[in-house]
C-alpha cells in the first residue's frame, strides 16, 4: 500500500541535514534570510506596526521570543504571525512560482529558533525543508483555469511553517507527518480574491500571518501527542479541493525529495510592488533610458505598456490609488514611483507620494493593454513599453524575465543594499551592517542570538521607523 504524501514528506523532514545540502541551496538560504529580515525590519515604517504592536498588548501572550526590531516578547506562535505580516507589509519580501514563501519560512525559523536556542545550520536546515515542502505543495495544487475564483497563498505556506517548526523542534518522521496533516485540517482560507484581487485591496492581503501560526502551532501539537489526519491529501475529499484546486499532483508532490530543491526557484524584488508588476517598470525604465529623456521633464505624451492581461484588470490597473495597499498592486502608481527614481521601500509609500502631483502626472499617461498573444513558456509576466515623445519620436522596450526572477537573479551586492536600507530604517546603519554581517555567517553561529541582539530595541515606537 503506497504510503500517504504526509508521511513521506514526514520523512523527508526527519532525514534531511545540513551536511547533505548543496552548497548552492545553502547560499540561497542566506539569501532568502537576508532578503525577509530586511524585508521585516523595513515594515516598521508602516502604520501595520503600531496595529501590530496594540494586537500584542491587547491578547497578552507570554513568552521567551522576541519580536524582531521590537523589545516585546511572545510565545513562537504569536511573534510567526506578527513576523510575517511584517514581511509581507511592503510587499517586497522574495518570490516564487507562487506566493512569497519566506515570509512563513523565515518567520516561523526565527520564532521556533529563538524559542528552542537553535544554532545557526538548525535554522538554515529548517528554512530549506520549509521552502521545500511549501513550494511543493503549492505545485502539485492543479487549476483548469490560471485566475482562480477561490485562490490564496497563505493556503499553502501553512505547510512552509508547518515542516520548518518541525524540522527546528526536532521532531521524527511520524510527529512531521503528522504536523502536516494538522496545519492542513486548520489552513487558512484561499481569501485572495478578497483581500487583494477585489475592488480594495486591503492589510489583510496574503493571511500570512495566520499561515505562519497555524503551521507553528501544527508542530508543536504533533510534538506532543496531537494527531491529524495523515491522508489530508489523497483522495476526492483531500487537501486540494479545501484549497480550490482542481486535482492534487501526488508525484510532484514528493518525488525527487533530497535532490529537487525548490529554493532554487526563489527570487527577490528589486521593486517594493507585486511580482507581476517587476517587468512592467524596467520595460518603462529601460524606454526613458534608452530615449535619453528624464521622465520628471515631462518631454513625453504618453507611456504604453502591453502586459498580461491580468496587469490591465483590476486592482493592477488602478490609477489614482487611495492608501498604501491599493497602491502596492498598482501598476501605474508602482510605475511612476519607478520614473521619479523614488528608492524602493517605504519611501513608495508615504502619504506625500500616494497623494502626490508627480506621480500623478505620470500616471496620467500611462497606458496598460492586455497582451492577448500565446504566453512565451520561457518568459514570466512579459512587458513591452512604447514611449512616445513630444517631438515625435517613438522608442520601445521589452522586458520577458524580470530582474529579481530566480531566472534572472540579481547580485548579492543588490541584496545587501536592499537589506541595509531596509533594515537601516528601523535599527540604523551601523546596526544594519553588523546584522549584515551575521547573516552571512549564520552558519557558524553557536545560537540564533547574533541574529536578534542587533534589532533588539530599548523602546518600541509604533509610529515607525526609530
Amino acid at each position: 500500500m503506497q504510503q500517504p504524501a504526509t508521511t513521506v514528506l514526514g520523512s523527508y523532514i526527519a532525514r534531511e541535514t545540513f551536511s547533505d545540502l548543496p552548497p548552492d541551496v545553502i547560499e540561497i538560504a542566506n539569501d532568502c534570510l537576508l532578503d525577509s529580515l530586511g524585508c521585516l525590519l523595513g515594515g516598521y515604517c508602516l502604520p501595520i506596526a503600531g496595529v501590530l504592536d496594540g494586537f500584542l498588548g491587547d491578547v497578552g501572550s507570554r513568552g521567551d521570543v522576541p519580536i524582531v526590531g521590537s523589545n516585546r516578547t511572545t510565545d513562537p506562535g504569536t511573534a510567526a504571525f506578527v513576523q510575517a505580516c511584517l514581511i509581507n507589509a511592503l510587499d517586497f519580501d522574495d518570490i516564487y512560482r507562487k506566493g512569497h514563501p519566506g515570509a512563513t519560512v523565515v518567520a516561523t525559523a526565527l520564532s521556533v529558533a529563538a524559542h528552542v536556542n537553535s544554532c545557526g545550520t538548525d535554522i538554515l536546515e529548517a528554512m530549506v525543508v520549509g521552502y521545500e515542502v511549501g513550494g511543493r505543495v503549492a505545485m502539485s495544487l492543479s487549476h483548469t483555469h490560471p485566475r482562480k475564483t477561490v485562490h490564496g497563498h497563505g493556503t499553502w505556506q501553512v505547510f512552509g511553517a508547518a515542516a520548518a517548526a518541525s524540522k527546528l523542534l526536532k521532531l521524527d518522521a511520524r510527529q512531521s507527518g503528522h504536523a502536516l496533516a494538522i496545519a492542513a485540517a486548520n489552513a487558512p482560507i484561499a481569501s485572495v480574491m478578497k483581500t487583494v484581487y477585489g475592488t480594495e485591496p486591503s492589510m489583510a492581503k496574503n493571511n500570512f500571518g495566520a499561515a505562519a501560526q497555524t503551521g507553528v502551532n501544527a508542530a508543536f501539537l504533533a510534538k506532543n501527542g496531537f494527531e491529524g489526519p495523515l491522508d489530508i491529501f489523497e483522495g476526492e475529499t483531500g487537501f486540494w479541493r479545501m484549497a480550490g484546486a482542481d486535482a492534487c499532483d501526488l508525484e510532484r508532490l514528493t518525488a525527487g525529495l533530497g535532490r529537487v530543491y525548490e529554493i532554487r526557484e526563489v527570487g527577490f524584488k528589486p521593486y517594493s510592488c507585486c511580482r507581476i508588476l517587476q517587468s512592467s517598470i524596467q520595460a518603462s525604465l529601460k524606454a526613458f533610458a534608452t530615449a535619453g529623456v528624464d521622465p520628471k521633464d515631462h518631454a513625453h505624451e504618453r507611456l504604453v505598456i502591453t502586459a498580461p492581461p491580468i496587469v490591465c484588470e483590476a486592482p493592477f490597473n488602478n490609477p489614482a490609488p487611495a492608501d498604501i495597499w491599493a497602491a502596492q498592486f498598482s501598476a501605474p502608481y508602482a510605475v511612476a514611483m519607478a520614473l521619479l527614481g523614488i528608492e524602493p521601500g517605504p519611501g513608495w509609500f508615504s502619504e506625500e507620494q500616494i497623494r502626490g502631483d508627480a506621480a500623478a502626472r505620470l500616471m496620467a499617461r500611462i497606458e496598460l493593454r492586455p497582451d492577448m498573444g500565446k504566453p512565451d513558456p520561457n518568459s514570466h509576466h512579459v512587458a513591452r513599453a512604447q514611449l512616445s515623445l513630444r517631438d515625435g519620436r517613438i522608442f520601445h522596450a521589452e522586458v520577458k524575465i524580470a530582474l529579481g526572477e530566480a531566472a534572472n537573479p540579481l547580485p548579492r551586492s543588490f541584496l545587501e543594499a536592499k537589506f541595509v536600507n531596509l533594515a537601516g530604517s528601523r535599527i540604523g546603519k551601523e546596526r544594519a551592517l553588523t546584522l549584515l554581517r551575521s547573516i552571512a555567517n549564520i552558519g557558524t553561529a553557536p545560537t540564533v542570538e547574533p541574529l536578534l541582539g542587533e534589532t533588539v530595541l530599548e523602546s518600541f515606537e509604533v509610529a515607525g521607523c526609530a
